[in-house]
C-alpha cells in the first residue's frame, strides 16, 4: 500500500508538469488552430535558459522563473508576428511545416550551443526531499508541482477574469463575430501565442531542476503534450489537467510495476488511451474542439 501511495504521488507530480506544458499547446491550438510542432523545443529553451542563469550567473531557477516567462512571452509574440501569424487560417500543412522547421532550427541551435550532453540545473536544494504523510518527494519535483499549480491558476484567472482573456476566448469561439465587435484578431493571436510559449518556458524551467534534459528531448515532449490535449479536449483547461494527471499516473504505474520496459510502455499506453477515449468522445474528456485531419 505504501508503494502504491508513493507511485500515485509521483504520478500527480508528473501530471502537474504535463498539465503546464500541455496548456500552452492547448491555448495556441484552441485560439489559432495551429498545432505547434516546435512545442517541445520551446520547453527545452526554457530549461536551458534556467540552466544558463544558474550555471553562469548563480541565479536560482525559481528566482529566474518570472524573467524567463517574460522572455517566453516576448519570444512567442515576435515569432507570431513575424512567422506563425502569417499561416493562421491558411491550409493546415503550412503551419505544420513552418513549426516543424522552427523546431528543427531550435534543436540545431541548442545542440550547437550546449552539445548533446544531458544537463540538469543543480541548486542548493537538489538533494533535499519533502515528506508528505510518510511519502517523499525530491524538493525540485515538489517545486515543479507547486510552480505548475500556481502558474495554471494564474493563467485561468487571466483567461477568465481579464479583458484580454475574454478577447482571447471570443476569438477562439467565433473569429468573425470577434472582428465585428472590434477585437484585433492579429493582436489576440500574438498575445495568445506569447502566453502559450511563456507557459512552456516556465515548464522547461521547472523541469530542468527535477531531471536531466538534452536537445533531442523536444519531439517526445511535443507528442506527450499533443496526446494530453487531444485526450482532455482542445481549449479546455479542466480537461487538460485531468488528462495530464491520467497520463502521469499511467507512466509512473507502468514504470514502477513493469520492470525495464515500463517507461517505454507509458508512452504507448498514452496514445492507446487517446484512441479509446476518442472512439467514445471525439471531442475529448471535456468536450473541446475536435481534432481532425483538417486542423
Amino acid at each position: 500500500m505504501g508503494q502504491l501511495s508513493q507511485v500515485v504521488l509521483d504520478g500527480i507530480v508528473l501530471g502537474g508538469f504535463y498539465a503546464l506544458i500541455a496548456q500552452g499547446l492547448s491555448l495556441v491550438f484552441g485560439v489559432m488552430g495551429v498545432l505547434n510542432l516546435a512545442h517541445g523545443e520551446c520547453v527545452l529553451i526554457g530549461a536551458y535558459l534556467a540552466w544558463t542563469a544558474q550555471h553562469y550567473l548563480g541565479i536560482d531557477p525559481l528566482v529566474a522563473l518570472p524573467v524567463i516567462m517574460v522572455l517566453g512571452f516576448g519570444f512567442g509574440w515576435v515569432l507570431c508576428k513575424t512567422l506563425v501569424g502569417r499561416v493562421v487560417e491558411r491550409p493546415p500543412l503550412m503551419s505544420l511545416l513552418l513549426t516543424f522547421g522552427i523546431g528543427a532550427v531550435a534543436q540545431g541551435v541548442l545542440l550547437r550551443l550546449f552539445s548533446s550532453t544531458p544537463r540538469v540545473t543543480t541548486t542548493s536544494y537538489s538533494d533535499d526531499v519533502v515528506n508528505v504523510f510518510g511519502l517523499t518527494i525530491p524538493t525540485p519535483r515538489a517545486f515543479m508541482l507547486l510552480g505548475a499549480v500556481v502558474i495554471l491558476v494564474l493563467t485561468w484567472a487571466l483567461l477568465n477574469r481579464t479583458r484580454v482573456g475574454r478577447s482571447i476566448q471570443a476569438a477562439a469561439q467565433n473569429k468573425a463575430a470577434a472582428r465585428v465587435v472590434g477585437i484585433d484578431i492579429g493582436a489576440v493571436y500574438a498575445i495568445a501565442f506569447g502566453i502559450g510559449i511563456a507557459l512552456v518556458f516556465a515548464g522547461g524551467t521547472l523541469l530542468g531542476s527535477a531531471q536531466g534534459f538534452y536537445p533531442f528531448l523536444g519531439p517526445l515532449l511535443t507528442m506527450k503534450a499533443f496526446a494530453i490535449v487531444v485526450l482532455g479536449g482542445v481549449g479546455r483547461m479542466t480537461g487538460t489537467v485531468l488528462a495530464a494527471m491520467v497520463i502521469g499516473l499511467i507512466e509512473t504505474m507502468l514504470a514502477s510495476y513493469v520492470p525495464s520496459v515500463g517507461t517505454g510502455l507509458g508512452i504507448a499506453a498514452a496514445f492507446i488511451l487517446v484512441v479509446l477515449v476518442l472512439v467514445v468522445r471525439p471531442n475529448g474528456i471535456s468536450g473541446g474542439k475536435q481534432v481532425t485531419a483538417g486542423v
